[in-house]
This record gives structure tokens, sequence and C-alpha cells, in this order.
């Protein structure tokens, strides 16, 4: 076996192993996603677990940062040569929000993980950084406190990926009123 094709089997199981948590916390939320849970809905030894993952925590992690890479990367792609301003951010806070939706094992995951400790320090560091993303289109708008109005722009965003989230479905009427409050 080659090196590479090692590599490729290594990804593929430890892509297997997040998937099989994100399935496991849409349906039980955190607490459903114990080790033995995700390596029997995996289909790998609980070993294999290991190979991968220092802990149950470090999994919780590595699951909320594929999160927030294929947030970042939706919104790379929605905002693609829109200059900075509030269409910008809108596009941005719209594609969040539709990772969200098609991700809501993990968004059921980082809801509930949010107050505990041993993962709560790195999500909270990826939140401040997509938040963060906004302060040069704020400034752009003529907004004084812009990371400020950045970090409470991303708290609305979140909520409405909340009250999606319950209601399994874009809620128009929450993301026009984003829109709104951006002026647009």
């Amino acid at each position: 076996m080659t090196e590479g094709t090692r590599a490729s089997g290594a990804l593929q199981t430890r892509e297997a192993l997040l998937d099989a948590g994100a399935a496991l916390a849409e349906e039980h939320g955190l607490a459903g996603v114990s080790v033995n849970m995700v390596v029997a809905r995996a289909g790998v030894a609980k070993g294999t677990f290991y190979v991968h993952f220092k802990d149950r925590a470090a999994f919780v992690d590595a699951m909320h940062a594929r999160f927030h890479a294929r947030v970042e990367a939706a919104v790379g792609e929605a905002i693609a040569g829109l200059p900075p301003g509030a269409e910008r951010l809108f596009r941005s806070a719209e594609a969040y929000l539709d990772v969200s939706l098609a991700n809501r094992g993990v968004k059921a995951l980082s809801l509930d993980a949010r107050s505990d400790p041993a993962v709560q320090g790195s999500m909270e560091a990826r939140r401040k950084r997509l938040a963060a993303a906004g302060v040069a289109d704020l400034e752009v708008m003529g907004w004084d406190d812009a990371e400020e109005a950045a970090g409470l722009l991303a708290a609305m965003t979140r909520e409405i990926s909340v009250l999606e989230f319950d209601a399994g479905h874009r809620l128009p009427a929450s993301r026009r009123v984003l829109k709104r409050f951006l002026g647009i």
C-alpha cells in the first residue's frame, strides 16, 4: 500500500467518523455523541477513533472546525468579486445560514457545546474570526464601532440560524429583517 493510499484511507475514516458524529448530534444532541455511538455508526473499531482524535472533546472540536471551514468556503464563494459593503455582509450571512441548515447535526452540537469548557475557547475563536471578517464591510458603510457592530451582526445571524434550526427550514422574514438592518 502506498503512502498516498494510506493517507487517503485515513482521511476517509476521519470523515466517516465526523459524518457519524454529525448524524448522531442531529438525532440526539451532544449527549448522543459518545465515542461508542460514533464508532458504531461509522462502522469502525473504537481504537480507530483514538487514532484520529485524542478524546471526545477533540472530536467535537474537529466537527465544529469542519463546519466553520464549510462556512468559510461558502462565504468565499458567495462574496467573490463583491466590493466591501452591505450586500457582501448580507450574502456572507446568508451563506452561513444555508450551511447551518445543511449541517443541522453540527449546528445542534454547537448549540449544546457552547458552555463546554473543553471546546468553548476554540469554538469562540472561530466565531470571532468569522465576525471579524465583516469589520471592513461595516467600516465602508460608515460604522464607527465596526468591531462591536460585527460581533452584534454575527450574534443576530447566529440567532436566525437557531430559529431556522428549530423550524427546519429557511425563515424568509427573518432574512428580510437582517437585510433591512443592513440598509439594503
